[in-house]
């Protein structure tokens, strides 16, 4: 499964390890989720980086998400979000991607809903769908027993 991960979830999963978005942020560094980023998203996950971030534990756990992030060329444009051209990047990486879903809190991104098969979501509606529909039913434990070993 690919996804596009917007720049205010890491912003929400940096600032609360129990949210939906460090659970997703969490699944991106581990593996169990394929996160894909253009260019211009990449860009825009650097400046808040470097704006927003000033404690190492939250620099440590934005670079392993950043590490485990995959590139995408994108070379294509889209014009689905109305009143926010600039969130068209987020829908251009996901078709050039093959991502089938947006995670953002942005309801510039939300009020589409969905475009050629990729459903932009807030973290909570996705992570459910997701523990509902893919998840390994000792994932939980699994990972669970991770974070204490740290493995």
């Amino acid at each position: 499964m690919k996804i596009v991960v917007d720049t205010n979830i890491l912003m929400d999963a940096w600032s609360d390890n129990f949210s939906y978005a460090r659970k997703i942020v969490d699944a991106v560094i581990t593996g169990e989720i394929q996160a894909v980023a253009s260019h211009k998203i990449w860009r825009e996950y650097q400046l808040i980086l470097d704006r927003l971030v000033n404690d190492d534990k939250h620099y440590e756990l934005a670079n392993r998400f950043f590490s485990a992030v995959q590139m995408v060329n994108v070379h294509r444009r889209v014009s689905v979000v109305k009143y926010d051209r600039d969130d068209n990047k987020f829908f251009a990486c996901a078709e050039e991607a093959g991502a089938e879903y947006i995670i953002s809190n942005d309801m510039h991104l939300i009020e589409v809903g969905e475009y050629k098969g990729i459903r932009a979501m807030k973290p909570k509606d996705f992570w459910l769908e997701y523990e509902k529909d893919g998840k390994d039913e000792g994932a939980d434990w699994k990972n669970w027993m991770k974070g204490i070993l740290g493995k």
